[in-house]
């Protein structure tokens, strides 16, 4: 049977997530954090990063080497500025190693939430918007509920007290009803069944058991090590917000809350109810 071509678009992507050397670049440019500054609007990479990674239907992505090389020249105008601004007297290879290593961990992060939207556009029926302009403004991805506009945020799972504010919903406000954050974990579910073995409290046991839930059920490591998506982590999201719209129920809804849900949700149909 044929694939649709969401579905091909998908599985490209995942080609292409695989052919990452992540254990190179995790020696050679993670360490490096020479270029921590705010970066000026002219020298946003998201635009790039969308124009190349985020299609409608299948297409050749580019290497980390190409994407970065092609970004570089294409932006050497706002680069002199800001280099004459910040670093001033240090040599090319310096801060060329060091706007590499800034692009890269920003890459990583916005190529696994890529993952979900293209699991979304391939295994779910509601429309599913993504661009650098919504990415600009907190808002991973907006799925479009009826008249109802959801906004997603694809983050990585923290119990940070700065991560865990009511505030952070505010700003994305703006642009949807109501925002869901959809988390994921990098610890493998090893040490996670190790931290709440190891847990001293029942809340912080309870909170494990929720990474561990997400790590086991919901994500998926390729042969380098890149986590990606389980078709069912957007099909029960999908789930979650028409019952949500159907309820007409707007809290936003923090990421453990929703593992919390979808936990209950996965029970209940073990059980048949």
């Amino acid at each position: 049977m044929s694939l649709r071509k969401e579905e091909q678009t998908l599985l490209a992507f995942e080609r292409f997530l695989e052919s990452i050397p992540l254990d190179r670049y995790r020696k050679e440019l993670m360490p490096v954090k020479t270029v921590e500054q705010d970066l000026p609007p002219d020298l946003n990479p998201l635009p790039a990063v969308y124009k190349a990674f985020w299609a409608e239907e299948t297409i050749q992505f580019p290497n980390y080497e190409e994407f970065f090389e092609s970004w570089w020249k294409e932006h050497l105008k706002p680069l002199d500025d800001f280099i004459r601004r910040y670093f001033w007297g240090c040599s090319h290879e310096f801060v060329f190693l060091g706007f590499k290593a800034r692009l890269y961990r920003t890459l990583v992060s916005v190529l696994t939430q890529f993952h979900f939207g293209y699991s979304w556009r391939a295994y779910c029926t509601l429309p599913f918007e993504a661009s650098a302009e919504l990415d600009m403004k907190g808002v991973d991805g907006l799925v479009h509920c009826g008249s109802v506009l959801v906004a997603l945020q694809v983050k990585k799972e923290t119990y940070r007290p700065e991560a865990r504010g009511s505030s952070r919903f505010a700003q994305r406000r703006k642009y949807a009803h109501w925002i869901l954050e959809v988390p994921y974990t990098i610890a493998p579910p090893e040490e996670i069944r190790l931290n709440v073995d190891r847990a001293k409290t029942p809340e912080t046991r309870a909170r494990h058991t929720l990474r561990l839930f997400l790590a086991e059920r919901f994500q998926r490591r390729l042969s380098n090590g890149f986590i990606v998506f389980q078709p069912e982590y957007p099909r029960l999201v999908e789930r979650l917000i028409q019952a949500r719209v159907a309820q007409k129920d707007d809290r936003d809804i923090r990421w453990d809350e929703m593992l919390g849900i979808l936990q209950e949700m996965t029970a209940n149909a073990g059980a048949g109810l």
